[in-house]
């Protein structure tokens, strides 16, 4: 149970509508198999929807009445964060032993979240996956639901600093209209406003992560419903920045814009709305923009304004960047090439 009698899993489980796309990501990809071919004259096979649990609703207020508080050492938000996520699952670890496996021994290094499941499930058999595109309705699902999600948002309003930053949620409050947070830098039971913490969140795609027990997770996916599918995720995030740049028209917002429409395959779009971004005000501490925006250019072709832009944004952020170009991301140009390629002619190999 969490605070206020609310029952963290349903008795019943009932059909839901969701049917899970298949298509691999970072997360999945290691159990995803390819079908064996079949005979033409073999009996045609029926694609069934996958039956998942109904999630409990969210009520107006939830918080878990345990989590463990943790202040990070030097750079240090994202294994902290890990940390206390994985107390409300009964895991009692330290930041130091997460911060080895997790972000190596450079201090300037953050964490992203690629890492997380595979520590997660070697030492704890427990699981993790992580999306873009989340809502204040999606955290108050999870929560609602049992899971501990941690985000990546500013640490303060980019006006005060340019820190990217993990923080864990540890519940809301509807009546309030605040998240409360267990955050490694500003202290235990943080409540940040609605408003708040949707806008510093925008910078880096509205990306969650959730570690969960391996028995859980049709109810994850539940509540994740179609963002499961990473084709839809990228769809969904790349129409929701275009809109928010249009209406809120700020640099921040225009950059987002660029991530998502990279993300998405739309490269030219990407390049515009980068650049119009990056006229707007500065993209220190946006630290995707290093990438992103280059390899935008370079999946159009336009390699020598690659290496200009990579250099130009190389200084952006306190991690060091590689000094390997890498390739433009493989699932976007495959989304690209699939508006302009029948599908009958796209290579298989």
């Amino acid at each position: 149970m969490l605070a206020g009698g609310v029952a963290l899993r349903p008795i019943e489980p009932a059909r839901s509508a969701v049917i899970v796309d298949t298509t691999p990501t970072e997360d999945n990809a290691a159990s995803a198999r390819v079908a064996e071919p079949v005979a033409a004259a073999s009996i045609p096979t029926v694609t069934v929807a996958e039956v998942l649990p109904t999630p409990v609703a969210a009520p107006t207020s939830v918080v878990f009445p345990e989590m463990k508080h943790v202040w990070q050492s030097l750079n240090n938000c994202g294994p902290a964060a890990v940390v206390m996520a994985l107390s409300t699952l009964g895991v009692d670890t330290n930041q130091e032993t997460a911060r080895i496996a997790l972000r190596g021994a450079d201090v300037r290094r953050g964490m992203g979240p690629q890492g997380v499941g595979p520590w997660v499930k070697e030492n704890f058999d427990l699981r993790s996956t992580w999306r873009n595109g989340g809502t204040i309705d999606t955290i108050k699902a999870l929560v609602a639901n049992g899971f501990a999600p941690m985000v990546t948002q500013w640490m303060q309003d980019p006006w005060v600093s340019r820190i990217a930053h993990w923080r864990t949620v540890r519940g809301y409050d509807d009546a309030a209209g605040v998240v409360y947070v267990n955050d490694s830098m500003l202290g235990n039971m943080v409540a940040l406003p609605y408003e708040w913490f949707g806008r510093n969140w925008q910078s880096f795609s509205y990306r969650y992560m959730v570690i969960y027990k391996p028995e859980d997770e049709k109810l994850l996916k539940a509540i994740m419903g179609p963002q499961v599918s990473d084709a839809v995720m990228r769809r969904d995030l790349y129409a929701r920045a275009k809109s928010e740049a249009l209406a809120q028209n700020t640099n921040f917002a225009w950059l987002a814009y660029g991530e998502a429409a990279y993300s998405y395959g739309m490269f030219e779009e990407a390049v515009a709305a980068f650049e119009k971004g990056l006229s707007m005000g500065s993209p220190s501490g946006v630290f995707g923009l290093r990438n992103s925006y280059p390899q935008a250019l370079r999946a159009l072709g336009k390699q020598q304004e690659a290496d200009k832009a990579a250099q130009m944004l190389s200084g952006i952020s306190s991690v060091p960047s590689s000094t390997v170009a890498a390739p433009p991301d493989p699932y976007a140009l495959y989304l690209a090439m699939l508006r302009t390629t029948p599908i009958e002619r796209i290579p298989t190999e």
